[in-house]
């Protein structure tokens, strides 16, 4: 009698023990979700702030932009060039 009395409470003991682990892994399992959902919320804003940031940059790198902002320091188009048929001495004899 005493033997299947063991049995039954060891299969018992086995039970808990694995409803008590399952229990620890589905909660692990569950805030390792929330937690991959708040990474790959901010991964999608740092991919838009980065479009953001490309987009002002080709924006003030254009042509346009960089030669209005020529004109208001006061650069001017030049009106003739000028070429040096004979190279100067770099230093003057004396």
């Amino acid at each position: 009698m005493k033997r299947p009395l063991a049995i039954i409470i060891f299969v018992g003991l086995v039970i808990v023990t694995l409803s008590v682990v399952q229990a620890s892994v589905a909660n692990q399992i569950s805030t390792t979700g929330a937690d991959l959902v708040a990474l790959q919320d901010k991964l999608d804003n740092y991919k838009r702030e980065n479009m953001v940031l490309q987009e002002k940059l080709l924006q003030a790198s254009s042509l346009t932009n960089l030669s209005e902002k020529a004109k208001k320091l006061g650069f001017v188009d030049a009106k003739k060039q000028v070429y040096l048929n004979t190279p100067l001495p770099l230093a003057l004899k004396q």
